[in-house]
């Protein structure tokens, strides 16, 4: 089978894997439409993958099953989920599952830049049947961690909400702010397409208006330092892109006096993916507007190289 194997942040190799075999309690599942998300193409992030199979937010065919699977069969259209956590330990009580040793451990063999992909039996377990078209059900993902990143944040009714950064992630976020009740959202991009963008979103342009959660959606010190300066007394940062390598600097003594709060949100949990799945099957928000690119599996590289020089809004790799 053909796969898009990354060989470094920017090399892209096409190669011809062994065709995968579902053994007891897995599952393969066939290529429909896989999103490609800021994290495959964040240098940093990237280096210390490579060489990998990059691609997770998947939505797919169950093509085979194996013994003792009986949640799904072949021919159902499923959101494919990358990461599962154990639900047990202590960490995973503590309500932060996606800090979990076996969250971090499971992964998609080979990844979703491949015609098919075998899943083992934790990630079979959290399959998700879905009716939605493959390309709006790869929205499923990156949606899962803007509802846990709100969660976190606590946005509430009433909030006065700020995004700095309108890639997709950030344009859900505020889209989902919205739909939480936020009495405010402003985008903060110095992109003019996005910026209109966010507007058609319901977002006003940041201008310096004082905020209670502040949400970072773009990579580098600037961005957090726009969130962290819009903040009025009590406010919360919440780190939502992947930040780089560079140390995290803010005013100490403004954070102290403005009893400023710093969170951090990484991936989603089991439950943000379902809350998430819940939202675009209601029709609460519909993602696919930001599809700016379709390019086929053997046009990955040029897929990836699009979403890193930000030509692309959204860029799926569909089958």
């Amino acid at each position: 089978m053909i796969a898009a194997r990354s060989t470094s942040p920017r090399e892209v190799e096409l190669v011809d894997l062994p065709e995968p075999v579902a053994g007891p309690g897995e599952a393969v599942v066939a290529l429909l439409a896989c999103g490609v998300c800021g994290s495959d193409v964040s240098e940093a992030w990237v280096a210390k993958k490579v060489p990998a199979v990059l691609g997770h937010e998947l939505c797919a065919e169950v093509v085979a099953v194996g013994d003792g699977v009986e949640q799904v069969r072949a021919g159902d259209r499923v959101v494919v989920h990358h990461h599962v956590p154990c639900g047990a330990c202590a960490v995973c009580r503590s309500g932060r599952e996606t800090l979990c040793p076996q969250f971090r451990a499971t992964a998609l063999d080979p990844g979703g830049f491949a015609e098919r992909v075998r899943l083992s039996a934790p990630l079979v377990g959290e399959l998700l049947p879905t009716t939605l078209d493959p390309e709006r059900a790869t929205f499923v993902e990156p949606l899962a961690c803007v509802v846990r990143a709100l969660e976190r944040a606590e946005v509430a009714a009433g909030d006065r909400v700020l995004v700095v950064g309108c890639g997709t992630g950030g344009l859900l976020t505020l889209a989902a702010a919205r739909a939480r009740g936020a009495a405010a959202v402003f985008a903060a991009e110095p992109r003019p397409e996005r910026l209109e963008r966010a507007r058609a979103l319901g977002a006003a342009a940041h201008a310096g208006e004082e905020v209670d959660v502040a949400l970072v959606c773009a990579p580098g010190a600037a961005a957090v330092e726009h969130a962290f300066t819009a903040l009025g007394p009590g406010g919360r940062l919440l780190l939502y892109a992947t930040p780089g390598e560079a140390p995290l600097a803010l005013d100490a003594a403004s954070l102290y006096a403005r009893e400023v709060e710093v969170r951090a949100s990484y991936s989603a949990g089991p439950q943000d993916m379902r809350r998430a799945l819940a939202l675009l099957e209601g029709g609460v928000l519909d993602p696919l507007g930001l599809v700016t690119h379709r390019l086929g599996l053997r046009e990955t590289a040029r897929a990836l190289e699009l979403a890193r020089t930000g030509e692309a809004v959204k860029a799926l790799v569909v089958a």
